[in-house]
């Protein structure tokens, strides 16, 4: 993380918000990697208890923290309007800010921002999918995520990352890493620079088609990650979708993915045995179901965009299973684009450059198996 918080810091900072009771204890929570985040728990004047979530913003990354925060309280705002109280029993529900004692969304001190979140009990977190039905229950949830958000006006969000979602922003940066070759790696990189070079059309295809007005953007999530979901420990089903930060207009085909790429893959990110790298289908299978079941009617938008993508191939697909299990959709590209930039610019080294490389080769070996040569054109 970029800084690093204490118990003792956050305790200080959590009575700034409108929180009725006593603190009896903060502790550090160790997820995420961006900010530093506590839970704390609190005394009520009845003797209950109840739990709450503290965030120091890494405001290094998001630098726009006004933008960042209208952004959120947009989206839960909205949320909690369609969502109503929680029900329990598998029912979504949203995050809930918990304002400052002076009304405002997060708190400035002279330290860095903080925001603060009410603890969702009775939830937990997944790292790895392992069954059909995890992997259903979580594109439902975030399909309807995106669903519940088209009511939203998507002016009233701000970029919080600039050009966060652009693959031909992605593409400038590679070559202007390439041009510079700062640590001499560009000799040793050049097959997999080849490799991105040859695919530009793919980088730009959703960006030209937003462009033409060929479909409106959506309110995205931005990072939909196994892990950014709680799912209910009874019922097992998804409730919350988590960590907002990247919640702004964009692309519908983004999140689908982004989705596909961590939660179908065999292995962790990091994972250096290569035998365990690639995509398991039956978990995109459910995968894609899971998200059109979610999204309903608004998933129609995605198949623009996949056909865009694969407007320059063999077979061009209708849908944003095929655009996706081709992997060669521009969440892919996307990917490739950044590994390779953190390569040229030595922020990555050479194993994690190697391993990223052979697994795109398993997978397109694996997507030709699963859909034939004539569907996926490398």
């Amino acid at each position: 993380m970029a800084h690093h918080s204490t118990p003792e810091v956050a305790r200080a900072v959590v009575g700034s918000f409108a929180i009725d009771g006593d603190a009896i204890d903060v502790k550090t929570f160790e997820r995420g990697h961006i900010h530093d985040t506590f839970v704390s728990t609190w005394r009520r004047a009845d003797g209950s208890l109840r739990r709450y979530l503290h965030q120091r913003i890494n405001d290094r990354v998001f630098t726009d923290v006004p933008a960042l925060m209208n952004n959120i309280a947009c989206v839960t705002t909205h949320l909690k309007s369609r969502y109503g109280t929680p029900a329990g029993d598998g029912h979504m529900r949203s995050l809930e800010l918990v304002p400052t004692r002076a009304g405002g969304t997060y708190l400035v001190t002279e330290d860095a921002p903080w925001r603060t979140y009410v603890y969702i009990e009775g939830t937990r977190s997944f790292d790895r999918c392992d069954t059909r039905d995890r992997a259903h229950e979580a594109a439902r949830a975030f399909g309807q995520f995106q669903s519940d958000l088209i009511g939203l006006d998507t002016s009233r969000l701000r970029e919080t990352i600039p050009r966060f979602f652009s693959s031909p922003y992605r593409l400038v940066q590679l070559e202007d890493a390439v041009a510079a070759d700062l640590v001499g790696r560009v000799k040793g990189a050049k097959a997999e620079i080849a490799f991105v070079q040859g695919r530009r059309q793919l980088v730009d295809s959703v960006d030209c088609a937003m462009r033409a007005g060929a479909f409106r953007p959506r309110i995205v999530h931005g990072d939909t990650k196994l892990n950014n979901l709680l799912f209910d420990e009874s019922s097992g089903k998804a409730i919350c979708v988590v960590d907002l930060d990247t919640c702004m207009p964009g692309w519908s085909l983004y999140d689908f993915g982004d989705l596909v790429r961590f939660t179908a893959a065999r292995c962790k990110e990091d994972e250096q045995d290569l035998a365990l790298a690639g995509m398991d289908f039956d978990l995109y299978a459910a995968l894609v179901d899971g998200y059109l079941d979610g999204a309903g009617s608004a998933s129609s938008p995605t198949t623009l965009p996949a056909t865009a993508i694969s407007r320059s191939r063999a077979t061009i697909t209708t849908s944003t299973a095929h655009a996706c299990s081709s992997q060669w959709s521009p969440t892919w590209n996307d990917s490739a684009v950044r590994w390779s930039d953190g390569y040229v610019r030595g922020v990555r080294g050479a194993s994690s450059r190697e391993w990223c490389a052979r697994r795109s080769e398993g997978r397109r070996r694996r997507a030709r198996r699963h859909h034939g040569a004539g569907g996926v054109d490398a």
